[in-house]
């Protein structure tokens, strides 16, 4: 092989290029397999040769020499490390200093599982991750266990906690794993631990034969039941089959706050109903990644992942900037507010809900003392009345459908009292600023909320995707990179 063959391969390799696709893609400039300069073996030889030269020092050495290299140039990232009884790498986790800036902000809800182990050593990957701004994955992240015991998440999570400077989460999300529960329920006793309900229905498939079983116990995880009609459907559903004797359904019944729909209501989970999150960054990962790959490759490749995720969210922030909502809803103050307040994703959300007031009868109003109490009911539905209490004073409302807690956006309720009040802003107790365009901006949090380290934490996260901005804008045209270039030297 040529230099210029070498060259390229190796540039192609740098950006997480499968070994296969890139012959394939050489062959095609060349006009065929046939026409190639070299052999398919010369090729897989020298690709060989230099994963060999990348980890002459052992593949653990190596990968926390690159971390440590990764440290000197961003000196947020950190890495920690376990060694086992023979004195090889244990566990490894590592987050950068980006990662560590958007735990601060959207840390309230962690999701992560342990059920990914295509890696020459068969070590389970724990990613770390919840929802940005504009509901897509973030990653706050990574780890390589040693194996899957309690021992070894514990140390996981103590972890996390120290270098995420002791910031915890409100709700954590995993596939209900029992080590991994024990683990959080010890480092994490506050936390509010919701266990996935695609994992339920994965489950319940191979421990309950009865296909019928399938359809009611779906039911019951997403239905919107009050507690005692949940209470009521399960004695019937498990009488009715009878599965009274079942150890799955007994024990699962047991811990059914933490799957329910009914016993999570008022819970703020970032709309967090399962771990397809995780799911879907494993499924992302696949691409990169091959059973062989060593640490050292998975380590790279998870740059790649990451800086594809945080690409996307640089280009959504930029439509939902620039977005113009065309008003439709009747209630156009409101509804100008709300476009200019959230991400253009959450905004469509908050849309549907101001568009479905039109759907509720108003039932009366109340007032006691100094509150004014509101009672709805939606067309086609009038059985079940929603009461809303609203504060003239402080311009709180609080509906009893708990949306508001739930996902963070006011309900249609709240916009009906809004429209009957006369109020044209969302009052701030009802603006939870983590859905918000500006989440990212530390001048929005209140300074008595800030230490020192956290306030850098959030100024160093909205400064990275901003340099990446201008980088792409510096690099359409030399004009515009020359332009650049004198301004920086200039301050």
């Amino acid at each position: 092989m040529s230099n210029g063959d070498k060259a390229q391969v190796d540039s192609m390799k740098q950006f997480g290029i499968p070994t296969s696709k890139i012959m394939a893609y050489m062959a095609g400039q060349s006009g065929g397999y046939g026409m190639l300069r070299f052999t398919k073996r010369d090729f897989y030889n020298y690709v060989h040769g230099q994963r060999l030269a990348r980890i002459s020092d052992g593949d653990a050495a190596a990968t926390i020499s690159y971390l440590e290299s990764k440290a000197n140039a961003d000196m947020m990232t950190i890495a920690r490390y376990t060694r086992t009884a023979d004195n090889r790498l244990g566990s490894l986790f590592w987050a950068d200093g980006e990662m560590m800036s958007d735990y601060q902000i959207f840390g309230d809800v962690l999701a992560f599982d342990s059920t990914y182990r295509s890696n020459k050593y068969k070590k389970p990957l724990v990613v770390f991750s919840g929802s940005n701004h504009h509901k897509q994955t973030t990653i706050f992240g990574f780890a390589l266990l040693e194996d899957e015991e309690i021992r070894s998440y514990w140390w996981l999570l103590l972890i996390l906690v120290d270098v995420m400077r002791e910031k915890t989460p409100c709700v954590i999300v995993t596939d209900g794993d029992k080590a991994m529960r024990a683990a959080i329920a010890e480092v994490f006793p506050a936390a509010r631990h919701q266990v996935c309900g695609w994992h339920l229905e994965k489950n319940y498939v191979q421990r309950v034969k009865d296909t019928e079983f399938r359809k009611v116990f779906k039911k019951a995880i997403y239905a919107n039941f009050e507690v005692e009609d949940f209470e009521e459907y399960w004695k019937m559903v498990v009488e009715s089959l009878g599965l009274q004797n079942n150890s799955w359904v007994q024990s699962t019944y047991a811990v059914k706050e933490s799957w329910a729909t009914t016993y999570l209501r008022g819970t703020f989970c970032a709309g967090y109903k399962t771990t397809s999150i995780c799911e879907g960054i494993n499924a992302y990962i696949k691409v990169f990644l091959k059973s062989t790959d060593s640490i050292l490759e998975l380590v790279h490749s998870f740059d790649h992942v990451v800086n594809d995720y945080r690409n996307n969210e640089v280009t959504t922030q930029f439509y939902s900037t620039y977005y113009i909502s065309v008003l439709n809803t009747g209630l156009d103050s409101i509804e100008l507010f709300a476009s200019k307040l959230y991400t253009r994703t959450v905004f469509r959300e908050v849309k549907k809900q101001i568009k479905d007031v039109a759907t509720l009868l108003f039932h009366g109003r109340d007032i006691i003392s100094t509150t004014v109490v509101y009672k709805f009911s939606r067309m086609g539905a009038p059985g079940r009345i929603h009461k809303v209490l609203f504060d003239p004073d402080d311009k709180k409302i609080v509906c009893d459908c708990s949306m508001w807690n739930s996902e963070g956006i006011p309900c249609r309720h709240i916009f009906c009292v809004m429209k009957y009040e006369g109020l044209e802003q969302i009052p701030d107790s009802l603006i939870r600023r983590k859905w918000c365009k500006d989440a990212k901006d530390s001048r929005r949090m209140p300074v008595t909320r800030i230490h020192e380290h956290e306030g850098r934490m959030l100024r160093y996260g909205a400064l990275c995707p901003a340099i990446r901005f201008v980088a792409k804008l510096g690099s359409r045209r030399l004009k515009t990179l020359n332009s650049l270039g004198k301004a920086s030297r200039v301050s």
